[in-house]
């Protein structure tokens, strides 16, 4: 894992070009204002600062753990709201007297990764105008603090610039109706080489499949570490959910929400199609289930319903406190199933959905650390770790690498 982490992650130093010696100086600009002469001459100070503020881009890092947002524009008040607030409050940016800039200084963990959105006067957030990055999500574009420590995968360069991932060189399917009594679409990714090989591969089943191939680019990603020689050609099948474009159809919590049903399907139908049509490993563990939040929850179900068909299952961020932690509590009782688990999940998940799911339900980050302890106690083959991140695209696309490799490694032995 060292190994694929200093040859898979080197990307650009997030220090940006400018040293410390050469960062805009929030503090002197200060003081240099409150002792300018007159209006002319604090208009002269705002422009030079702010000319020297768009060519670095906000957030500016100040060292490896202090982070300065900056706002300019006529209000009363500049907010900053995001997985440093756990996207449940905002916090107060500083106008400066006798000017339009208001700023905000914070502290993170150097390696964290942060996605955020301004509020001004009371206004529904936006992205930060003087960001250079902004990530897609299923909610819009958001802004994006990297600190000095967080090696940003190169695969993800485009990313950064608000591009979506393509589907154009995946393969749509639509199931038929059968447990679920609705059809299921499925985009298929096969490695390069597949159609000139009669090789058998291993298989990821990814939940949320949508979401995966134009927030994750799931499929540059497998191009990229299968290319690079960390992981063994894979084949993916990307099933949505059947409201993504519906909102009629039923919705992703009916299936993802411990749907004994919709882990039958999984089981019984999907594999069996795939597999029907798609040269792939008959063992459990060359069959991996992942998604994340709910997606992430049923992913770890799936696996703990039908081991004998998913041997492998990678949560993220997932949902674990619905029902009163009723998937924790089932591996808690039951004996330890033949499955292999990777459990992943960012420190600010402490108020996901905060709003519109229950109180003592949206400390996801405890609750997977409960199922961690449990996993332990119960002599699970598992790995369980923790990200300076949040409940967001960014976290779910960069370490979804981390899982493939674990489980999927190019030389076994490793």
């Amino acid at each position: 894992m060292v190994r694929f982490a200093a040859m898979v992650l080197a990307g650009s130093s997030l220090l940006m070009a400018c040293t410390k010696e050469h960062m805009p100086d929030i503090d002197q600009f200060r003081r240099d204002v409150a002792a300018a002469g007159d209006e002319s001459a604090r208009a002269e100070l705002v422009d030079a600062f702010m000319e020297h503020v768009r060519a670095v881009g906000t957030p500016m890092l100040e060292n490896d753990t202090t982070a300065v947002f900056v706002y300019w524009g006529p209000a009363t008040r500049a907010r900053i709201v995001g997985d440093m607030t756990q996207w449940a409050r905002e916090i107060e940016m500083e106008p400066i007297e006798g000017t339009d800039v208001h700023f905000l200084r914070g502290t993170y963990p150097m390696g964290a990764r942060l996605e955020y959105l301004l509020q001004v006067d009371g206004r529904l957030p936006v992205s930060d105008p003087l960001c250079p990055h902004k990530v897609l999500s299923g909610l819009g574009a958001h802004s994006e603090l990297a600190m000095p420590g967080y090696a940003y995968p190169a695969v993800f360069d485009s990313v950064r610039f608000g591009v979506a991932g393509g589907y154009e060189r995946l393969r749509r399917h639509l199931l038929p109706a059968g447990i679920m009594g609705y059809e299921t679409e499925i985009h298929m990714y096969t490695p390069p080489g597949y159609a000139a090989s009669d090789a058998r591969y291993p298989a990821v089943y990814i939940l949320d499949g949508r979401d995966y191939i134009e927030y994750a680019h799931t499929p540059a990603v497998l191009d990229h570490l299968a290319s690079s020689g960390v992981i063994r050609p894979i084949v993916a099948a990307f099933v949505s959910p059947p409201n993504r474009h519906q909102a009629a159809a039923p919705n992703r919590t009916t299936e993802y929400g411990l749907n004994p049903d919709y882990a039958r399907f999984m089981a019984e139908e999907l594999v069996p199609y795939v597999e029907g049509r798609y040269r792939l490993e008959d063992s459990p563990s060359e069959r991996l289930v992942a998604g994340d939040s709910y997606a992430g929850l049923a992913s770890a179900y799936i696996p703990f319903r039908h081991p004998e068909v998913f041997g492998l299952g990678y949560s993220q961020s997932g949902y674990l406190s619905l029902q009163g932690d009723a998937l924790i509590e089932a591996y808690r009782e039951a004996d330890p199933k033949p499955v292999r688990l990777f459990v992943d999940i960012g420190i600010y998940e402490r108020s996901v959905g905060k709003g519109w799911l229950p109180d003592d339900e949206i400390d996801f980050l405890a609750a997977n650390r409960r199922f961690g302890e449990v996993l332990s106690a119960k002599g699970y083959d598992y790995v369980y770790r923790e990200y300076p991140e949040g409940h967001t695209w960014g976290n779910w696309r960069a370490h979804l690498m981390d899982a493939l490799v674990h489980f999927f490694p190019a030389d076994a032995s490793d």
